[in-house]
C-alpha cells in the first residue's frame, strides 16, 4: 500500500517535475539561484531536517544539475565561454592543480580524505568563478543575487534576533546541550548567536561580510526600494554580527570599509568612512563605555592582547610549527579529517587550527599557504585595479567596490576562522570575486545601453 502511494505521488509530480527541467534547461540561470539560495540556507534547514547523505554531496548534486544545464543550453544557444578566461580563473586554476599535485605527497591523508576537503579548497572556487563567468552575464543579475542575497541576510538577523529575545527552539536546544554547542555558545562572557548557521563564528563573519556589501552598494545605487532594502540588510548584517559574540568577524568590517577607502574616489565618503573606522577602534579599545554589556565587552575583548582564548591559539600554532617544519609541502590535504587515537599523528591531529590560514598551512605546508595567499592577494589587486581604473560606471562601480571591500574582510577574518571552507562562506566569497573580475563585461553594457538612450 505505502509502496502503491509514494508510486502515485511520483507519477502526480512527473508534470511538474518535466516543466521544472524544461524551465531550467531554458534558463541555466535559475540552476545557479537555486543552487545560491541553498547554499545559505541548508546548514539550518539539515538542524531540523538531517539528510541521509553529507551536505556537500547534496550540494555537489545542485552544482552538477546547474552545470549539466549550462551544456545542454549549448546545443542550442551560445554561451560565452570565452568569459572564463579571466585572469581570477587563472590564479585558482593554479592553486587547484597544486591541491592535485598534493595526492603525490609522501605524507598525504587517505584518497577519500584528500576528495573530501579538495572540493572547498579549491574545485568550489573555481567553480564559482566559471559559473558567474558565464551565468551571471548582465548587470540586472548582479542585482537580482544581491537582491536575494539582502532579503537572506535579514531573515538571518530576524532568526538571530528571535534566539536571543524569545530563546532557543528544541532543535536548537538538542544541538546546544547534546550534541556539545554550548561549549563555545554559552560562555562566561555571554551567549553566542548562531541564527540558521553552523555555528555562532560562521553566522558573524557572513553578517559582518554582509554589512560591508550593503552599507557601501546603499551609498551608490539610484533606485531608491533597492537603497532602502541595501541599508535594512547593512543594519540587518551589523546586528546578526554584533548577537554572533565572535569577536574575529570585528576585522571583517574594519578591514573591509579600510579597503573601500582605497577605492573610493569621492573624499567626502572616504573622510566618512575613515572617520567611522578610527571612532570606532577608538571606542572599542581606547575607553570602558558600554562596558556591562555583555555583547559590547565581548567585542571589545578582541582589542585585547592578553586574552586567553588569543593567547592559546598562538600556542597552538607553535606546537603546529614543530611538526611542519620538516614538512614544506604539509601533512597532506585530508589530515585530521578522520581521527583515529591510534595513529601515530593523532596528537597532532588533535591540535586546534582555529583558523582558515593555519588550516591550509597544516595541509598544504608553507609552500602550499605561501602560493594560497599569493592567489588571493594577487585576486585582490588585480580586481581593484579593475574598479578603479577600468570601471566607468558610476554605480556599478560602486556596487563592485562594496563586494571586493567584502572580499579583503573576509580575508582578514579567515585568519582567525575557518569561515572560508563553511557554507555559505565558501560559495559568497568566490561569487563575490567573480563578479567584480566581470565588471568590463557589466560596464561595457551599460555604456552600450546609456548610447543608445542618447
Amino acid at each position: 500500500m505505502q509502496r502503491g502511494s509514494n508510486i502515485g505521488y511520483i507519477i502526480a509530480a512527473f508534470p511538474l517535475i518535466a516543466i521544472g527541467t524544461y524551465l531550467l534547461i531554458k534558463k541555466p540561470l535559475w540552476s545557479f539561484i537555486i543552487l545560491f539560495v541553498c547554499n545559505y540556507l541548508i546548514s539550518g534547514f539539515t538542524r531540523y531536517y538531517p539528510l541521509p547523505i553529507p551536505i556537500s554531496l547534496l550540494m555537489d548534486a545542485l552544482i552538477a544539475c546547474a552545470i549539466l544545464t549550462l551544456l545542454i543550453k549549448t546545443t542550442y544557444e551560445k554561451v560565452e565561454w570565452k568569459r572564463i578566461y579571466n585572469p581570477l580563473a587563472l590564479i585558482i586554476s593554479i592553486w587547484l592543480l597544486y591541491c592535485i599535485l598534493e595526492l603525490l605527497n609522501l605524507n598525504r591523508a587517505s584518497l577519500s580524505d584528500w576528495s573530501v576537503k579538495v572540493r572547498s579548497m579549491s574545485f568550489y572556487p573555481l567553480i564559482m568563478v566559471i559559473m558567474v563567468s558565464v551565468l551571471i552575464t548582465k548587470y540586472k543579475q548582479v542585482k537580482l543575487l544581491l537582491l536575494l542575497w539582502a532579503i537572506l541576510t535579514i531573515l538571518a538577523a530576524l532568526k538571530g534576533y528571535w534566539q536571543k529575545n524569545h530563546g532557543f527552539d528544541a532543535t536548537e536546544l538538542r544541538w546546544l546541550y547534546v550534541e556539545g554547542g554550548y561549549r563555545t555558545h554559552l560562555i562566561s562572557t555571554g551567549v553566542r548567536y548562531f541564527s540558521f548557521f553552523t555555528d555562532a563564528g560562521n553566522y558573524g563573519s557572513c553578517m559582518g561580510f554582509s554589512m560591508v556589501i550593503f552599507s557601501i552598494a546603499a551609498i551608490y545605487i539610484k533606485k531608491h526600494w533597492l537603497k532602502g532594502l541595501y541599508i535594512i540588510a547593512g543594519l540587518a548584517g551589523a546586528y546578526g554580527m554584533i548577537i554572533s559574540g565572535t569577536r574575529g568577524a570585528l576585522i571583517v568590517p574594519f578591514a573591509g570599509f579600510a579597503f573601500f577607502v582605497i577605492l573610493s574616489k569621492k573624499i567626502k565618503i572616504a573622510l566618512s568612512t575613515i572617520i567611522l573606522i578610527i571612532t570606532s577602534f577608538c571606542f572599542l579599545n581606547f575607553t570602558t563605555i558600554g562596558e556591562n554589556n555583555a555583547l559590547i565587552r565581548r567585542m571589545r575583548s578582541a582589542f585585547d592582547k592578553n586574552d586567553p582564548s588569543l593567547n592559546v591559539r598562538l600556542e597552538n600554532q607553535k606546537r603546529l610549527k614543530e611538526h611542519l617544519k620538516d614538512i614544506p609541502f604539509g601533512a597532506g590535504i585530508g589530515f585530521g579529517n578522520t581521527r583515529d587515537i591510534n595513529n601515530p599523528d593523532y596528537e597532532f591531529m588533535a591540535i586546534p587550527r582555529d583558523s582558515w590560514f593555519v588550516n591550509i598551512w597544516v595541509q598544504t605546508g608553507v609552500v602550499g599557504l605561501t602560493l594560497y595567499v599569493l592567489v588571493l592577494f594577487s585576486g585582490i589587486i588585480w580586481g581593484g585595479y579593475i574598479i578603479f581604473f577600468k570601471i566607468k560606471n558610476k554605480e556599478l562601480r560602486g556596487i563592485l567596490a562594496a563586494l571586493l571591500a567584502g572580499v579583503v574582510g573576509m580575508t582578514a577574518s579567515a585568519y582567525g576562522n575557518e569561515l572560508l571552507g563553511q557554507y555559505p562562506n565558501c560559495y559568497l566569497y568566490f561569487i563575490s570575486f567573480a563578479v567584480v573580475f566581470m565588471g568590463q563585461y557589466y560596464d561595457k553594457e551599460l555604456l552600450e545601453k546609456h548610447e543608445l538612450l542618447t
